[in-house]
């Protein structure tokens, strides 16, 4: 496991986010892979290959596996554009029954937030996808975008929702 030097606004330790941060929309939804050990391992390596992210309309470069300081390069595909979405990636996740990662945004980013992407094995076999985000309105232009931005966040959600399901 790769940890962060400040503590993470979504939490992706903890199995129940208590703690939410003042100033910020808050989602965490639960989404159901498919069961047992060998669904989890799978989905455990595409989501550390950014498989959540391309698989839902994002290009990540360089391809590889997610690591702790990476700062890729995230596009989100809508049509023939490709808007860039400065990132950098916080922490990386890696335990028994739980992996993932959480990314932060950088400026130029659409929002100002943090995003965690957790697969979890659960004790009775199922295995599960947890979102978790904390935005807000991005910096310069982006806030006039606001709200076409948080309509894009619940197709993307939507998305990811489906990514790794088996």
């Amino acid at each position: 496991m790769t940890s962060s030097a400040n503590p993470l606004l979504t939490c992706p330790h903890s199995p129940r986010w208590l703690e939410r941060p003042d100033g910020y929309r808050c989602f965490e939804a639960a989404y159901f892979v498919g069961r047992g050990r060998t669904t989890f391992e799978a989905r455990a390596e595409e989501l550390l290959h950014w498989q959540v992210k391309t698989r839902s309309g994002f290009d990540i470069a360089p391809p590889g596996r997610v690591e702790a300081g990476q700062e890729p390069t995230i596009r989100v595909r809508l049509g023939l554009l490709r808007l860039p979405e400065p990132s950098h990636v916080l922490e990386v996740v890696e335990t028994e029954d739980l992996r993932g990662f959480t990314y932060g945004t950088k400026p130029g980013h659409p929002i100002t937030g943090e995003e965690s992407f957790l697969l979890v094995h659960r004790p009775d076999d199922r295995v599960f996808l947890i979102l978790r985000s904390v935005s807000r309105a991005g910096l310069g232009i982006w806030r006039l975008g606001e709200p076409v931005v948080r309509i894009a966040q619940v197709i993307y959600r939507r998305r990811y929702s489906r990514a790794l399901r088996t």
